[in-house]
């Protein structure tokens, strides 16, 4: 009975803490962006500061280790022209690829998320770019 009082409350206390952001701490729910299911995945995709940032997460909503992937994206430019983007592994659950080109409005992409067995499919992004 007193470990069922400590372990709820142990987890009231954490569930009440705040938290760091998903780019602080790794956590894959890219709050400023827009998430979406990718294979077994959930993937977030934000802009920051001329890098597209991708955070991966499991069907448990914990971070996956994206050293094990790669993605590629095919993304909208101003002018209704199409740029491929390579994303590579930055460390936690994110993959990142620079954005060396200009768009208007919303960054529009369609992502496809390789894992270590080949393509796990694809996703479209209609992200706000981060102020």
């Amino acid at each position: 009975m007193r470990r069922r009082l400590v372990t709820a409350a142990v987890l009231m206390a954490m569930a009440a803490a705040p938290g760091p952001s998903w780019a602080q701490a790794g956590h894959g729910h890219a709050h400023t962006g827009q998430e979406q299911k990718i294979g077994a995945y959930e993937v977030g995709l934000v802009l920051r500061s001329g890098e597209a940032i991708l955070a991966i997460t499991d069907e448990r909503d914990q971070p996956v280790d994206a050293s094990r992937f790669g993605a590629t994206a095919v993304a909208l430019a101003r002018g209704n022209e199409r740029r491929t983007m390579e994303f590579r592994p930055a460390g936690a659950n994110r993959l990142v690829a620079k954005v060396d080109f200009p768009f208007d409005g919303k960054f529009r992409a369609t992502v496809t998320l390789r894992g270590p067995g080949g393509d796990l499919g694809q996703a479209r992004f209609n992200v706000d770019p981060a102020r």
